[in-house]
């Protein structure tokens, strides 16, 4: 029986972390001659690793690898995915995603003197434009339209006032306390950042690596299938249908894409100690 191939490209998108690039390498070469174009390729690669998703092409054209050749496709693909994550083009495009997912720090509060010129200025923006659209509008409508350029104006003046509490020493206290709290839980994200995003893409390659072995240790490739809802098959044990998706595409793969895949993951990891 044909196992799915979808999971040749799955361990492939476990294993590595960017785009494949060099089209006459024999790992584009096993993509390229079913006849999925190498710039797919790389999108599917690099949606899964930034949506945390798997992508892949067309299913109907990764089964057509025959069984007994998939471990060896594996093997290729592995391959040049841990040649692309030492260069300089895979370091950029990690830095770039790195760099996406920092956290921003909040803005810093500003003095009541400032917001007090800023909201003076915005109302009478907004006194101008009403004025100019009540000359537009039809003569019933004015009356209404000057009673709401009377209440701007009345809210100008309050802006004004020196007693106005939207301008108060509570509130300016109120507003760096604020800013305070936001600085307290933007740091402690931003050392989260730094600890699952360093520098080095060397970190992420191993996490990815390390998933994918511990989600394929256990699986059952001899587990029975039966019809469930609306035609689709579910496990006949039940504790399988809670399994991980990564665990459920390792059984769709097959033991021997499975196997191969562990194999190159583990050399790999290997290499990064």
């Amino acid at each position: 029986m044909k196992k799915i191939l979808v999971a040749v490209f799955a361990v492939v998108l476990l294993l590595v972390i960017g785009a494949f690039k060099k089209l006459e390498t024999e790992a584009i070469g096993v993509l390229e001659r079913l006849g999925i174009p190498a710039d797919v390729s790389k999108q599917c690669v690099w949606s899964s690793f930034s949506g945390g998703s798997l992508s892949y092409p067309s299913v109907a054209k990764l089964k057509q690898v025959a069984v007994g050749q998939r471990a060896a496709g594996v093997r290729e693909i592995a391959e040049f995915a841990k040649s692309y994550t030492r260069s300089e083009a895979f370091g950029r495009q990690y830095l770039e995603f790195r760099d996406g997912q920092k956290p921003t720090p909040p803005e810093a509060p500003k003095s009541m003197a400032e917001r007090r010129r800023e909201d003076k200025e915005q109302m009478q923006e907004n006194i101008r434009e009403t004025e100019a659209n009540m000359r537009t509008m039809p003569a019933e409508y004015r009356a209404t339209m000057q009673q709401s350029i009377e209440m701007m104006k009345q809210q100008l003046k309050e802006i004004d006032n020196p007693d106005n509490p939207a301008y108060s020493t509570q509130m300016e206290e109120m507003y760096r306390q604020t800013y305070e709290t936001g600085m307290e839980e933007y740091r402690a994200k931003l050392a989260e950042w730094e600890k699952e995003y360093p520098t080095s893409p060397k970190g992420m390659i191993k996490k990815w690596l390390t998933d994918f072995l511990e989600a394929s240790k256990d699986v059952d490739f001899n587990a029975a299938l039966k019809p469930g809802e609306l035609g689709k098959k579910v496990f006949v044990n039940p504790d399988y249908e809670s399994k991980s998706a990564n665990w459920k595409m390792c059984y769709r793969a097959g033991r021997e894409t499975v196997q191969a895949g562990r194999a190159a993951a583990q050399q790999w990891v290997r290499e990064l100690q």
